[in-house]
């Protein structure tokens, strides 16, 4: 049987003898007693009994002893002969067992015969008497801790004289060595028990640290040993603050202790903001503990601290239905919900629910109900989730909902990406593409990219995602080019931050480093290997241009960058198309903003009169209307606002510096392939009519920025082209003013 299993056997044992439980008592005895306990554990048991119980207690101990004597356990068999004789039992038969384990155990002692002689030991004194004067003089032998009753407090025995039966004892008070008799310090001196606080001061300093941090509970037990049974904080303070707790660290030290000294099974506690511990006589089982401090709380969140832990604790069926039952009825009381409560509140009720339902105390159709009651048109599933006490409580609920909601969950968590935390939106973006949403996930990642610095744990996140592969096969989603250039703006915005000292802006370069360069594929190897010259250029400019870059990303990007194209130098200007906004001509703007005028001011309204017409057929579940107008709902929805976004950062051709001389948006390009000779004309992706190509298509974003006579590489999806530039004209006419940023 391990040592805890025997401490909980005994724990039940006291609890039976303090009950009376007699019968009970005596079975469980003699298994305890195989278990080969130490005899103080037994005691413990015995000194439990009631007063009209005491008269078996001899009994008891008897079969103890005999048990001790048997496996020739001296030390504990001189413990229950201590504890037999305040009985009555102090026949000549004791005393004989007595002496016979005192000179077993400490056979081949210089000391032994001399403390038999000043003892008594084996004479014809009352065995109580013998059992005292031995003890005493046991107890100032070297590495013994003595207390001086007379004023010089706790002192530790150095060494003895046997020549003149003396002793040194150093004292703890005023750190001096004093010689004195054995005679002498059995009038003035106390020995301590070594596991009494005093003794360990001045013996087992590392111990009791070692005990402050992990088990401080039993730190505080301690102290109110020592000071007969009861101990306000500042006792406590004043035994361990600077010699085993520094003062620098008390506060934080307390804190955790008396957190655990109220949960103690043998402290009670008044009052446990400002706490004065008492030593229970019998100890609580852990189920009568368990109630004590579910009624210490106020709410069903304290409940909830009180019983999370010890339900990850595999506990006893016993302890498991306390546990639940406790959890149960708290929830229970907390009453219905309604919408308009806190978001902690809201929390609360949440992970009481689920840990009822993943223990099989509720059923999961509960928490579905829950959710889906929850979240509203004024709160979203964020907002229900967003105080969840980790990542593995919002993936739960995530689970819930979708159960609760398989034809609308997605609309929900699609506009709340953006606020969610990494671990949740990984877990999002895993189930939208499971259910065929990638897309639409595709779709906001595209929208996040536009204005990286707005959404960063959503382009990190997302971004890592993207390096794992959960984007492929997806046609909407974003080209390497895009991801990696949206990261390196974000870096643009946050690494000057972080090299001020900003926290939240140096965890998100320090992401933005693992997903760039540490992460399996290598984002930014493969975007040097695939990108076009020209967004090179933009790359090494814009490190160029940004403070606080990290070493390792600028180094990378210059030696990846200087193995594909030897000596190439940033340009002193970005090009207007590498900054990240959309650009278009005057006319393809107008176009663009009426498509998104009659989507929002006609097909949505149209959609929403749809819907309400569909839902006053009938039954939801096999309503083909209702169900075709909700998926047409979240194509309008996604669609407006994807619109929305790229308006936002939209600018005309026309309102930009057009450089002469080479290709540019706003160009027309006569380029040279394959020996045959082609014309394209290079504007907005608005502006696409016959002959017109976007610049941000792969033609004519490998063209960007060569001269006449220069070859240009293509990277198309056939593979790399290489094409000669024959021909460049302008077909759109800069308004803006060269001299205005001078």
């Amino acid at each position: 049987m391990s040592e805890s299993s025997v401490a909980i056997d005994l724990d039940s044992l006291i609890t039976l003898a303090a009950g009376g439980r007699i019968d009970e008592l005596e079975a469980g005895w003699n298994d305890a007693i195989e278990s080969q306990p130490s005899a103080r554990k037994l005691i413990s048991v015995v000194n439990a009994l009631a007063r009209e119980h005491r008269g078996r207690a001899a009994p008891l101990l008897n079969t103890a002893l005999e048990a001790y004597q048997a496996a020739k356990a001296h030390g504990d068999a001189i413990d229950v002969i201590r504890a037999l004789v305040p009985l009555g039992s102090r026949n000549a038969e004791l005393g004989e067992a007595y002496e016979q384990a005192v000179r077993a155990a400490h056979k081949g002692e210089e000391w032994l015969d001399l403390f038999a002689e000043l003892s008594g030991l084996g004479g014809d004194d009352d065995v109580e008497d013998i059992i005292d004067r031995f003890d005493r003089l046991a107890g100032l032998l070297p590495g013994r801790v003595v207390y001086h009753r007379s004023g010089w407090g706790e002192g530790l025995v150095l060494r003895i004289r046997m020549s003149d039966q003396s002793m040194v004892v150093r004292f703890r008070e005023d750190g001096m060595e004093r010689d004195m008799p054995f005679t002498t310090g059995l009038d003035v001196l106390t020995s301590l028990d070594p596991e009494d606080l005093r003794a360990r001061l001045l013996t087992d300093i590392d111990g009791l640290k070692e005990q402050a941090e992990s088990a401080p509970a039993l730190l505080v037990r301690a102290v109110v040993e020592v000071s007969r049974g009861k101990a306000a904080s500042k006792d406590v303070k004043n035994w361990l603050e600077g010699p085993v707790i520094e003062k620098r660290s008390w506060a934080s030290w307390w804190k955790k202790a008396k957190t655990a000294a109220v949960h103690d099974p043998y402290l009670r506690v008044d009052n446990p903001s400002r706490p004065v511990f008492e030593l229970r006589k019998v100890p609580l089982s852990a189920v009568q503990e368990l109630g004590e401090a579910v009624a210490r709380t106020n709410d069903l969140k304290g409940v909830l601290d009180v019983v999370r832990g010890p339900l990850t604790l595999d506990p006893s069926p016993e302890m498991m239905a306390a546990l639940l039952g406790h959890l149960g009825t708290a929830l229970d009381e907390a009453g219905e919900m309604g919408l308009v409560v806190s978001g902690k509140e809201i929390s609360a009720r949440l992970e009481a629910l689920m840990l009822l339902v993943r223990h099989e105390a509720r059923p999961v159709e509960d928490l579905c109900k829950l959710l889906d009651g929850l979240v509203t048109e004024k709160r979203r599933f964020f907002d229900v989730v967003e105080h969840l006490s980790g990542a593995g409580a919002r993936r739960e609920s995530l689970d819930a909902f979708i159960k609760a909601r398989p034809e609308l969950w997605s609309d929900d968590v699609l506009d709340d990406l953006g606020r969610m935390p990494a671990p949740l939106l990984t877990a999002v973006a895993g189930r939208l593409v499971e259910s065929g949403r990638g897309p639409a996930l595709a779709n906001r990642f595209h929208i996040f990219l536009i204005s990286p610095s707005k959404q960063p744990i959503a382009v990190l996140r997302l971004a890592r995602e993207f390096g794992d592969g959960l984007f492929e096969g997806i046609e909407e989603a974003p080209a390497h080019i895009e991801v990696v250039m949206g990261l390196l703006h974000l870096a643009e915005t946050q690494a000057p931050k972080a090299s001020r000292g900003d926290k939240p802006a140096k965890e998100v370069m320090r992401e933005l480093g693992d997903v760039l360069l540490r992460r399996k594929g290598g984002l930014l190897a493969a975007f040097v290997d695939q990108a076009p010259r020209p967004s090179l250029e933009a790359a090494v400019s814009l490190l160029a241009r940004c403070s606080g870059m990290p070493d390792e990303i600028d180094t990378e990007v210059h030696r990846l960058v200087e193995n594909r194209f030897p000596g190439l130098v940033p340009r002193d200007e970005i090009p207007f198309w590498e900054t990240g906004g959309i650009y278009c001509t005057h006319a393809g703007l107008a176009r663009r903003n009426k498509e998104y005028r009659v989507l929002i001011d006609e097909k949505i309204p149209e959609n929403s009169e749809t819907i309400g017409k569909a839902a006053s057929y009938g039954d939801l579940s096999e309503n083909f209307e209702w169900t075709s107008a909700i998926e047409q709902q979240r194509q309008l929805t996604e669609k407006a606002a994807a619109m929305e976004a790229e308006l936002k950062v939209a600018q005309a051709i026309e309102d930009q510096e057009l450089p002469e001389g080479i290709v540019v948006p706003g160009s027309r390009v006569t380029y040279k392939e394959g020996g045959k000779s082609k014309t394209i004309t290079i504007l907005g992706p608005w502006d696409l009519v016959d002959g017109v190509i976007s610049y941000l298509a792969p033609v004519a974003a490998g063209m960007l920025g060569a001269q006449v006579g220069e070859t240009a590489t293509l990277k198309l999806p056939s593979g790399d082209v290489d094409v000669e530039i024959l021909k460049i004209e302008a077909v759109v006419e800069s308004t803006a003013d060269p001299s205005a940023d001078d």
